[in-house]
C-alpha cells in the first residue's frame, strides 16, 4: 500500500504520476521561451504523459541556477482513457486514478456538506521552502527561466498556476486562488483584478479600509494539490477555501507563517513570494495571454493592477508547475470547467424547483468552458407543467446572476437518455432537438464574461451585458408527455445484446 499523499504533497503528486508512467522526466535542455509551452501544448491535445523539465534553459544573472527553478506542466490535463482519462484531477483529491468525472463532481458537492477543518499552524522552520531565500535588490525577476508560453503573449507568465493569498483586514475571510500573472519588472507583476475574483473582493475591503495601495498577499507555488483544485473553485463569497481544503482531504492543511507580511501559507509549497498589491496606483499594462478559450489578441493588453516582490523563499531543486491554456483539453477546461460544474450542481440541488429535475451538471471541455449542461429527469419534468420559456427563464434566472455560472454563455437542457460525459451524444442532442429560433432563449440583463473571444473582442465589452442563452434541446412532446416514445440509432440502444457481442467481438475477427 502506498504511502504516498498525492492529494497533500505536490511531490508525492509527482511521485505518483511517475509510478503510473504519466510523468517524463526531460533532461535535454529546454528553452522556457516558446519551446516548453509547444511541448506542453502537444502534451495537452494528444494526451501524453506530463513533461517536468529538469534542465530549463538558465540566464548568467540567475542567483541560483541549481534550485531557481525546474518545471512542470499538464498536472491537470488529461490522460489516455484506457488509464483514467481524468487520474490527474482525482489524485489532486486522492481519488482513484479511475474515477470519472462524474464521480469527482458528486465527491466535491458531497464536500460542501462536510464539516470545514481549518488549518494547522506550525513552525516555519518545518518547511522545505524555508531554506533559500532573497530579498530586496536580490531580486530580478527578469533573472528566472519564466515560461514564455504563446505566440504573441505580452510576456512572461511566471503565474499560471500557482495561489494567491490574500486576507480581508478583520481576517474573518482568507482567500486562495489561481489568478495570471506576469513579469512587470524586475520585482513587480502584474494580473487582472476584476469582479467576481475574490482577489478583487479582498482587496475591495482594505480599500474601504484606506489601504488599497498596500494590500498584502502571499503569491504560493507547488503547494499541495488539493489547495490548487480548491482555488480554482467557485467557493462562496467569504468561505475560506484552507477549511475547504480539510474538508476535501479530511485533515488540517499545515501552514505556516510568511516571512514578511501577516498571511499564512501552505508549509508544503515548492516556491513563495511576498508583497503588497497596489489596486489604486501604479496601474500597468498586462497581457495579451492566450487564455482558456485558445486564443491570443496581439496588441490587446489592459491596465492592471501591480504585485510588489519584496522577499521570494524557496526549496532546494525547486520546481515551478504551470498551466498553458489554449484549445481543449487543459487546466482551465478540467479545473475552472469542471469545478464550475460541481458549484452549479450544487445549486440546483439546493433550488425547490431544479433539485426535482437536474440530475447532473457539466461542462463539456470541447466547449471551452462556454457551455454548462444540464441533464433533465423528462419523467418529473412534465408534473411541473412548465412551457419551453418558462424553464428557460428559471435556469436563467438561477445561473446566470450566480458567480460559478458567470464564466458560461449557453446553457444546454438535455434530456435524460443522454451521457452528459459524452460529448458526441451532447452535440448529437443539440442539433437534433432543439429548432434555432424557437428553442434558443436569449438574454440581455445578464453579466457577461469579459475573457470569452466574442464579448471581449466586440461591442458588449463596453456593457459586459448580455450575450448569453439556454438551449432547450427536448422535444415539446417531453414536456407534457413522461413516456414519449423514441429510440436513438447508437449501439447503447441495443441494451443486453451489447455484451453478448462485446464478449465474442475478437472471435469475429476484430483485433
Amino acid at each position: 500500500m502506498s504511502l504516498l499523499k498525492p492529494a497533500v504533497l505536490f511531490r508525492d503528486f509527482l511521485a505518483v504520476l511517475k509510478n503510473d508512467d504519466d510523468l517524463v522526466e526531460i533532461t535535454s535542455e529546454i528553452d522556457p521561451h516558446l519551446e516548453a509551452g509547444a511541448i506542453m501544448r502537444k502534451v495537452y491535445e494528444y494526451k501524453l504523459p506530463v513533461p517536468y523539465f529538469r534542465n530549463l534553459k538558465k540566464k548568467s544573472e540567475n542567483p541560483d541556477p541549481e534550485n531557481l527553478f525546474d518545471m512542470v506542466g499538464c498536472i491537470a490535463g488529461l490522460r489516455d482513457g484506457a488509464k483514467g482519462d481524468h487520474a490527474r484531477v482525482a489524485h489532486h483529491l486522492g481519488l482513484d486514478p479511475n474515477t470519472p468525472m462524474k464521480q469527482i463532481i458528486d465527491y466535491l458537492v458531497e464536500c460542501y456538506d462536510k464539516t470545514p477543518i481549518p488549518p494547522q499552524l506550525v513552525e516555519r522552520e518545518e518547511a522545505p521552502f524555508s531554506k533559500h531565500e532573497l530579498s530586496g535588490d536580490a531580486i530580478d525577476l527578469f533573472s528566472l527561466p519564466a515560461p514564455f508560453l504563446h505566440p504573441e503573449d505580452g510576456g512572461l507568465y511566471i503565474q499560471t498556476y500557482g495561489m494567491f493569498i490574500l486576507q480581508t483586514p478583520d481576517k474573518s475571510w482568507t482567500n486562495w486562488s489561481i489568478a495570471r500573472a506576469m513579469i512587470y519588472d524586475k520585482n513587480h507583476l502584474t494580473g487582472i483584478v476584476m469582479n467576481p475574483q475574490h482577489i478583487q473582493q479582498v482587496s475591495a475591503k482594505w480599500k474601504e479600509a484606506g489601504y488599497g495601495s498596500k494590500i498584502p498577499y502571499v503569491l504560493a507555488f507547488g503547494v499541495p494539490p488539493a489547495a490548487i483544485l480548491a482555488s480554482s473553485m467557485p467557493i462562496p463569497d467569504g468561505v475560506s477555501e484552507g477549511d475547504y481544503v480539510g474538508a476535501l482531504i479530511g485533515e488540517p492543511l499545515q501552514v505556516v507563517k510568511a516571512k514578511t507580511v501577516d498571511l499564512e501559507v501552505p508549509r508544503d509549497s515548492e516556491m513563495v513570494f511576498e508583497g503588497y498589491l497596489d489596486i489604486e496606483e501604479n496601474l500597468v499594462k498586462e497581457g495579451p495571454f492566450g487564455e482558456m478559450h485558445g486564443y491570443v489578441f496581439p496588441g490587446t493588453g489592459h491596465p492592471c493592477p501591480s504585485y510588489t516582490v519584496q522577499h521570494i523563499n524557496y526549496r532546494d531543486h525547486a520546481i515551478l508547475p504551470v498551466s498553458n491554456p489554449g484549445i481543449c483539453t487543459d487546466e482551465t477546461h478540467t479545473f475552472i470547467g469542471g469545478l464550475t460544474s460541481a458549484s452549479c450542481k450544487q445549486i440546483a440541488l439546493q433550488h425547490e424547483i431544479l433539485s426535482k429535475i437536474v440530475l447532473d451538471v457539466f461542462t463539456p471541455y470541447e466547449s471551452q468552458a462556454l457551455w454548462l449542461v444540464l441533464k433533465i429527469d423528462t419523467k418529473v419534468l412534465p408534473t411541473l407543467k412548465l412551457t419551453k420559456k418558462q424553464l428557460a427563464d428559471l435556469v436563467k434566472e438561477v445561473f446566470y446572476f450566480s458567480k460559478p455560472a458567470r464564466i458560461i454563455h449557453e446553457i444546454v437542457l438535455v434530456g435524460d437518455d443522454i451521457d452528459i460525459f459524452d460529448f458526441k451524444k451532447v452535440i448529437w442532442a443539440y442539433v437534433t432537438r432543439h429548432t434555432p429560433g424557437d428553442d434558443i432563449f436569449l438574454y440581455e440583463d445578464v453579466p457577461s464574461f469579459p475573457l470569452a473571444p466574442f464579448i471581449g473582442m466586440g461591442p458588449r465589452m463596453k456593457t459586459k451585458k448580455g450575450g448569453k442563452a439556454v438551449t432547450v434541446c427536448l422535444f415539446d412532446q417531453q414536456f407534457v408527455d413522461p413516456d414519449f416514445p423514441f429510440v436513438g440509432c447508437y449501439y447503447e440502444s441495443y441494451g443486453e445484446l451489447c455484451n453478448s457481442i462485446d464478449e465474442k467481438f475478437a472471435s469475429l475477427g476484430y483485433k
